[in-house]
């Protein structure tokens, strides 16, 4: 029987879904999982797993706290997690990894491994970053690190077909080394037939290539062609583009009837509260070459998209992910008229076909069948 260890450092949001949801996928071809990573948010469900061995570093703070007190933390989560990390080899040469520690941490437990003969799976959710974290001054230096990160793996994994082709223009990664392997269900309550209220959501990390900006004057634009639509905006600021959301507020005062913006962390809970309020969600993406867990959770759901067909919301829509396609190039012309397009369609028609796309996306998604892909990686 195989023995796989997983590790990420990511404990909530989506990228902590996919961690447990991959965990599950891998335990349920019968492999034994060493599982490595902070308790997850709001609930650990891999780790009542009977053939899931979890470890369980430090969560970092993310609310509260002073600032040496975070770092404290931070520090505490990476050491327990990277030490972790390097004892697991003494049980399993077979590794995969998702959502790894910054590279000036990551990088040297992940040489090791590989020079003492670790095969290394390394999944990949966002193949061209969606905002950098060094200035351009030094973004050559942000670059050489993940160019050292994908050299320590033996394949990437890459949640869409858009995800190869960066890695291989920005990175120099050769096309054999990486492999496609779909964003697996979340496992979400169906929020049931579309309420016909008028609202869309626009939910997840408020960034500028989700035009967050752009979709906001769309509403308002549609608002003004005699559509009933108003817009809720919820999510947490990009920490690597702060400016950002203060722009999305300056649009959201101009406009208070139509625009309502709740920012910071959105619990699981208000997710769903959401999803059941809203007819659909506006996603008009650009520069996106990853998979969107916030598409998988609509379509899981049971709600369609108003979406740009970028990155892997082309491979959902063709999947049965139920949605108005906004053209190409993206403006605010076209994400108008793809909102009116959406309110001419009656909602009872809307609700059937999200209901089948609900269906159709938990069969191509199903965490099992992903379990069996990556653990032929290891073959």
């Amino acid at each position: 029987m195989k023995r796989i260890v997983v590790y990420t450092r990511a404990w909530r949001s989506g990228a902590g879904l996919y961690a447990q949801g991959l965990v599950e996928g891998l335990a349920a071809t019968g492999c034994k999982v060493v599982f490595i990573a902070p308790a997850g948010y709001p609930e650990d469900p891999a780790a009542h797993l009977d053939n899931v061995r979890r470890v369980r570093p430090v969560r970092e703070l993310v609310d509260g706290g002073s600032r040496p007190r975070r770092a404290l933390f931070s520090f505490a989560r990476v050491a327990g997690g990277l030490g972790a990390l390097l004892a697991a080899r003494f049980t399993s040469r077979r590794f995969i990894v998702s959502i790894p520690d910054p590279f000036v941490f990551a990088i040297w437990p992940l040489m090791l491994l590989r020079l003492t003969g670790t095969r290394i799976a390394l999944v990949c959710h966002d193949p061209e970053p969606h905002s950098w974290s060094l200035s351009a001054r030094w973004r050559w230096l942000e670059r050489a690190g993940y160019r050292l990160i994908y050299d320590c793996a033996s394949v990437i994994v890459v949640l869409s077909e858009a995800g190869r082709g960066p890695l291989v223009r920005l990175f120099g990664v050769p096309a054999s080394k990486i492999v496609v392997s779909p964003h697996g269900a979340f496992e979400v309550p169906a929020a049931g037939p579309l309420p016909g209220s008028g609202t869309l959501l626009a939910f997840g990390t408020i960034r500028r290539n989700k035009q967050v900006a752009l979709a906001m004057e769309a509403v308002i634009a549609a608002r003004e062609a005699g559509c009933r639509v108003s817009m809720i905006v919820a999510g947490a600021k990009d920490p690597n583009d702060p400016t950002y959301l203060d722009e999305c507020r300056a649009i959201a005062a101009r406009c208070p009837d139509g625009l309502v913006m709740e920012t910071g962390f959105i619990t699981d809970e208000r997710v769903n509260e959401l999803l059941s309020a809203c007819d659909a969600l506006l996603m008009p993406y650009t520069d996106f070459n990853s998979q969107s867990g916030v598409a998988v959770l609509a379509g899981m759901a049971g709600r369609p998209v108003i979406a740009a067909p970028a990155g892997g919301i082309a491979d959902l829509i063709a999947a049965g992910l139920a949605a108005v396609e906004i053209p190409t190039p993206v403006d605010r012309d076209g994400v108008t008229r793809s909102i009116l397009a959406f309110y001419a369609t009656p909602k009872a028609e809307w609700s059937d076909r999200a209901a089948r796309g609900r269906v159709l996306l938990s069969q191509a998604l199903a965490w099992p069948r992903i379990g069996r892909q990556l653990v032929e990686l290891f073959d």
